[in-house]
């Protein structure tokens, strides 16, 4: 008789999202840790149906009705066993492979219960080892070198992997553990030829700190060992290999003791590293999770979500960290988690901050966390050019994509505000930027997008016209660059190639010195200059060349009153801010329209 295995059950039911699903039938609002709504199942007009995303489970205290996401909609929808997981399970991407009872289906399965048993077992072992054996000393001093308390390596299982793997193979001899299935746990791993040990086991993990990674449930699954000889030629950290009961993509260090508290505050703190956790923990921060190094997945931000509303990154405050947000927040912000981001001193990482300056420091920093845009933006200004209009083009361009992950229409128009603001970009320009931009893919980020060319954005027509008025005579190029009047591109999108001829000191009007200059551009720079250089020069001379830098002023001084009417509709101005907006405003509006009145006079400048 076929059947589903058990694990795979497991698997379908992990991966679904019950308040998502029960969602699509029943409208919920939260209510603590919980979510409720007017029951499917018997009319009713105050609520009494639950649903529990930490146990992932629904109840009415009203009909009675219960149970997971297999029996909604086996209840909801009418459909048999069968049909439900399987309707779960494509909706999750798992294959269904339904199990026929015979002696594979059941070696399979005695596996995986032997790999649970053999990791519970080593793990009460290497803690023994750590708490009470003399060949432990170096990891105890270790632990006493940052301030972890023998309590806490109870609290958290710690444990010692011996550097003799003749200690390991002792204690596998005296639990009858096979080498195959220390093998298949990663316990052990087989030699080739490339590391010198062709046929040759050994222990994968040696003298290193051990801390258990568990399932939801707490069963151990896996390891990530910390080195305590700094002076060899070996990782860090070291985790342990995917096996049938390890996929790291599917497992958050410590979520199994801290989604209660994640569930309660409604927001979940996101680290890096074990002992970060572990510190923050115990101090209190109990709803917090580690990536274990390990970049984020989907799976991991669907985890979260059904947690909390809002994830806060304590990331370092350098350009590692820049990125290590960034990528972050490409995975986590299509799930609708708020993301913010918590930058810690630099030098300076959870564990050595509470150690350090105490648990009101760290409460600090998360009490500060600001909203991902607000980071990104400060952490660019401090570190990039922003005052160069290529180079804030580009960074707008890639908050642009950033912007189009967020997955509703009022954040991301709250986004676009907020980013306009801060970058000094006329809103209604910057709104149709992002329309233009496409999501990035899930593992896109900017480390990626620096080996990659960066797309230009359209030119601006009157910029075009400037530059080709400068490449095709050497007077007007002279004219341009010793006008004084660099700010008046400083602030207009698609000004970028007008950006560069007026900074470069050759004669362009020269073809040698033009062949020289566009060997120093990037690819799409020196595509776009060709391109408007294979197209017939505009008609007429300096006056023309004039009457367009004139006209690109009337566009900057609208941005600017763009600009400044955007920074009027900020929330939490001061009585004397608004006064000063709206007076810039009132100026700005009749230099404008001067400015057009003089423009109306002369006769329009030829066709582009």
């Amino acid at each position: 008789m076929a059947r589903i295995p058990e694990e795979t059950l497991q698997q379908v039911l992990a991966t679904t999202d019950i308040v998502d699903l029960v969602g699509r039938y029943v409208k919920l609002r939260r209510v603590g840790a919980n979510w409720r709504g007017l029951c499917p199942f018997h009319p009713e007009k105050t609520p009494s149906f639950y649903v529990n995303p930490q146990r992932n489970n629904y109840h009415c205290f009203g009909c009675g009705a219960s149970g997971t996401a297999i029996r909604f909609l086996m209840e909801h929808d009418g459909l048999g066993f069968m049909d439900a997981v399987k309707r779960l399970a494509d909706a999750a991407g798992i294959r269904i492979e339904e199990e026929v009872w015979d002696a594979n289906a059941e070696r399979a399965a005695k596996i995986r219960h032997g790999l649970v048993k053999l990791h519970n077992d080593i793990a009460d072992w290497f803690h023994h080892l750590l708490m009470k054996d003399a060949v432990a000393e170096p990891a105890r001093d270790y632990l006493k070198s940052r301030g972890i308390s023998s309590e806490t390596a109870r609290n958290w299982k710690m444990g010692y992997a011996p550097a003799s793997g003749a200690l390991l193979r002792q204690w596998a001899d005296e639990k009858r553990y096979t080498e195959n299935l220390l093998v298949v746990g990663g316990i052990i791993a087989r030699g080739d030829a490339e590391n010198g040990r062709s046929g040759e086991s050994y222990p994968r993990f040696r003298h290193r700190l051990m801390f258990p990674i568990c399932n939801d449930y707490g069963e151990v699954i896996a390891f990530s060992g910390r080195l305590l000889d700094n002076n060899a030629k070996a990782a860090k950290y070291l985790n342990s290999p995917e096996t049938p009961i390890f996929n790291k993509s599917r497992v958050l260090f410590g979520l199994e003791k801290s989604k209660r508290a994640i569930i309660k505050a409604n927001r979940v703190i996101v680290c890096e590293g074990q002992l970060d956790m572990i510190t923050a923990f115990e101090a209190g921060f109990e709803n917090i999770v580690a990536s274990q190094g390990t970049a984020f997945t989907e799976f991991h931000a669907r985890m979260l979500k059904r947690h909390a509303e809002e994830a806060i990154l304590c990331f370092d405050s350098d350009n590692a960290g820049y990125k290590a947000a960034e990528r972050a927040f490409v995975i986590l912000s299509p799930t609708g988690l708020l993301v913010k981001v918590a930058p810690l001193p630099q030098g300076e990482d959870p564990d050595s901050l509470i150690r350090n300056h105490g648990t009101e420091a760290f409460k600090a920093k998360l009490d500060d966390a600001r909203d991902f845009f607000d980071h990104m933006i400060d952490f660019a200004s401090a570190n990039r050019n922003l005052g160069e209009t290529r180079e804030k083009t580009r960074f707008a361009g890639e908050m642009a994509s950033m912007i189009q992950l967020l997955d509703n229409a009022i954040a991301r128009d709250a986004a676009i505000q907020k980013v306009a603001i801060r970058l000094g970009l006329p809103e209604a320009d910057y709104r149709r930027q992002v329309s233009r931009t496409a999501k990035p893919s899930m593992i896109e980020s900017s480390e990626m997008r620096e080996e990659s060319s960066m797309p230009l954005p359209a030119q601006d027509k009157l910029a075009e016209m400037l530059c080709q008025y400068a490449l095709s005579d050497a007077f007007i190029l002279d004219w341009l660059r010793k006008s004084g009047r660099e700010e008046v591109i400083k602030d207009i999108p698609g000004t970028e190639l007008l950006s560069l001829i007026w900074g470069s000191s050759m004669n362009l009007a020269e073809s040698t010195d033009l062949n020289v200059f566009l060997t120093t551009l990037r690819k799409e720079e020196d595509s776009a200059l060709s391109q408007m250089l294979s197209r017939p020069m505009p008609a007429g001379g300096l006056p023309e060349a004039e009457q367009a830098l004139d006209a690109l002023d009337l566009k900057r001084v609208h941005n600017l009153l763009q600009h400044t009417q955007t920074q009027l509709k900020q929330h939490g101005l001061t009585g004397a801010k608004i006064a000063q907006l709206q007076a810039q405003v009132v100026e700005l509006r009749k230099e404008y329209l001067d400015r057009r009145a003089l423009l109306q006079k002369i006769p329009p400048l030829p066709a582009p």
